[in-house]
């Protein structure tokens, strides 16, 4: 009588997968991206609360912070923060766990001449640990600190 283990593995098999599909749905429901757009402007600094966050100058020299969620991000626009850059950012509708459904705008690319933040973040990953890394530009993002 194998044939009942073998059942009883598959049936419990199907059960995780199928779970695990919920999940993964219900976490991306509780997230919506409303709109993509594209600025040019300056780093000012860094805000680090809850999340961190960047201040940017924009070429009209208006302010504007958004939220840093990808991971290097910070480190590219403290390398380059006397370029201008081209930055895409999303307002998007995102459940943060201290206070729910809340709308924000992060910043998911960035641009500084020829390079993108995609793949020097790539090329950096490949030479060097997260703790390298941490070392050679957590002291950058800490010069630029805000508050």
């Amino acid at each position: 009588m194998k044939t009942k283990p073998t059942i009883v593995l598959l049936v419990l098999s199907c059960l995780l997968l199928c779970s695990a599909v919920l999940c993964a749905q219900q976490k991306s429901k509780g997230e919506k991206v409303l709109a993509v757009k594209t600025i040019k402007g300056r780093t000012v600094g860094f805000e680090t609360g809850d999340y961190q966050h960047v201040d940017i100058r924009l070429t009209n020299g208006k302010r504007k912070s958004f939220f840093i969620l990808k991971p290097g991000l910070d480190y590219f626009l403290a390398v380059h923060k006397t370029s201008l850059l081209v930055l895409t950012y999303e307002v998007a509708d995102v459940n943060l766990p201290e206070n729910g459904l809340t709308r924000l705008e992060r910043l998911v690319s960035a641009k500084a001449g020829s390079v993108q933040y995609e793949d020097w973040w790539k090329q950096m990953r490949a030479k060097y640990s997260v703790e390298q890394l941490d070392d050679k530009y957590g002291p950058l993002v800490s010069k630029y600190q805000l508050n």
